[in-house]
């Protein structure tokens, strides 16, 4: 029996050959290549789909970027670029950017224009802010921006209705806007290592929440409506300054893995005993709890890894 040809485009590892049939090239990987700029004979390649140019030297984005008009993933991380050219944004067919462990200062209103983008990573930049014309990006669901000096998250995050991943953490945040609330199909959160000093009620929206990282933030309270997040399997607090849990924790029945260590907890409600049936995960080293209430923990959730010191 005859096997179907295989339909995936080839993957070309360098120049040399890629350039005997430059129309027939979709797929272009120069990473590592200790590469200091965009080599002129890739705008040959007038097919290409995917360039995949990280861990190189390269400080600057061509003009000529724009006559890639077919690109719909370009890999740029790890490199010394300092600015954006503006005529990357001209690639509107771009579903994947990554610019990761550069040395970007500032990410250009035109941003916006890339209408068709599912995954934008930024992480490891020198980013103080984010525009507003990010949330022109519809079509985004992972959204990557940690490891910055971002101040502040523009309202219009609300607008990106498709975002199942935004990772935020490690900046200079204090406030989370309550229109990132409205991000309904968001999946994973992470605003950790912050400046975070409370969480809205508003929280309750992101029903398809699984995992939520808030640790290292200034939190001294939880809002109830956190409680309400069913979906909720990993929840993770540590250094904090929260004082007291909510009354009805125990209502995260799906809850595996949950740390709250380096807080100031001296009691826990009643219903916290309620998450035994599926806690694998908890730690709560490093707070104030009395002696009666530690034999108690143990006692009850003899199904849990359980870490207090």
């Amino acid at each position: 029996m005859n096997s179907e040809p295989s339909s995936k485009p080839k993957i070309f590892y360098n120049l040399i050959e890629a350039s005997k049939n430059p129309l027939e090239v979709e797929i272009l990987d120069l990473h590592f290549r200790d590469l200091y700029s965009f080599p002129e004979e890739l705008f040959e390649f007038k097919n290409l789909k995917e360039l995949h140019l990280y861990n190189n030297q390269i400080e600057q984005i061509p003009d000529k970027i724009s006559q890639l008009t077919h690109l719909e993933k370009l890999d740029l991380g790890g490199n010394k670029i300092k600015t954006i050219n503006h005529n990357l944004f001209e690639l509107t067919n771009l579903k994947l950017l990554i610019l990761s462990w550069n040395e970007i200062s500032e990410l250009p209103e035109e941003i916006g224009k890339l209408v068709n983008l599912e995954k934008l990573s930024l992480n490891n930049n020198h980013l103080k802010a984010l525009p507003f014309g990010i949330g022109n990006l519809t079509n985004l669901n992972e959204l990557v921006v940690s490891e910055n000096y971002i101040e502040s998250i523009p309202s219009s995050i609300g607008n990106l209705k498709k975002l199942v991943k935004l990772r935020i953490y490690e900046n200079n945040i204090e406030v989370i806007p309550e229109e990132l609330f409205d991000l309904v199909n968001l999946t994973k959160l992470e605003v950790n290592d912050n400046n975070i000093k409370e969480i809205s009620p508003s929280i309750k929206k992101l029903q398809k929440l699984s995992r939520l990282r808030l640790f290292k933030n200034s939190l001294t309270k939880l809002p109830n409506e956190i409680c309400e997040l069913i979906e909720l399997e990993k929840l993770i607090l540590f250094e904090n300054e929260i004082d007291e849990l909510p009354n009805n924790i125990g209502n995260l029945k799906k809850l595996n893995e949950l740390d709250l260590s380096f807080n100031n907890l001296n009691s826990l409600p009643e219903s916290f005993f309620e998450l035994k049936n599926n806690l694998k995960k908890l730690n709560i080293a490093h707070n104030n709890l009395p002696d009666s209430l530690i034999i108690k923990l143990r006692k009850e959730f003899t199904n849990t890894k359980i870490s207090m010191d």
